[in-house]
């Protein structure tokens, strides 16, 4: 099955949802269509910037069965890119954004997000 990259909400809204509501978040409902998930390493830092070891033990557990996506110097160049086009047409979004939005572009994968206000405005971005 095809491999999408999670943004950092996604996973949040997952952790933070009752254990009777999991059911109903974006990343249980992916899983049962079988797809394969990737995180950008920009969402490992974001999850893991905390002081709480308990939390940090949960993210791990849930990144080992994930890809990791480095941010590489293919991901800064087009980071670059996107920030340049955006900052031109007055539409700069949260630098963790643009970042993630570079990784899933770079290694070419759809990314799913509960903040599509701000990805859909980097080109050829292919959101889920």
């Amino acid at each position: 099955m095809d491999m999408i990259c999670l943004d950092t909400n996604v996973l949040i809204a997952h952790k933070r949802a009752k254990v009777q509501d999991k059911s109903k978040t974006e990343l249980y409902r992916l899983s049962t269509h079988g797809y394969r998930f990737a995180v950008s390493s920009i969402t490992v830092y974001e999850l893991l910037r905390g002081d709480n070891q308990d939390e940090d033990r949960y993210w791990k557990t849930m990144f080992a069965d994930m890809k990791i996506l480095p941010f590489d110097l293919g991901c800064a160049e087009q980071a670059a890119k996107i920030y340049k086009d955006l900052k031109e047409k007055g539409l700069l979004i949260e630098a963790e954004d643009l970042l993630i939005g570079a990784t899933a572009l770079q290694h070419r994968l759809t990314l799913v997000s509960n903040n599509r206000r701000h990805f859909e405005r980097i080109d050829g971005l292919l959101l889920l």
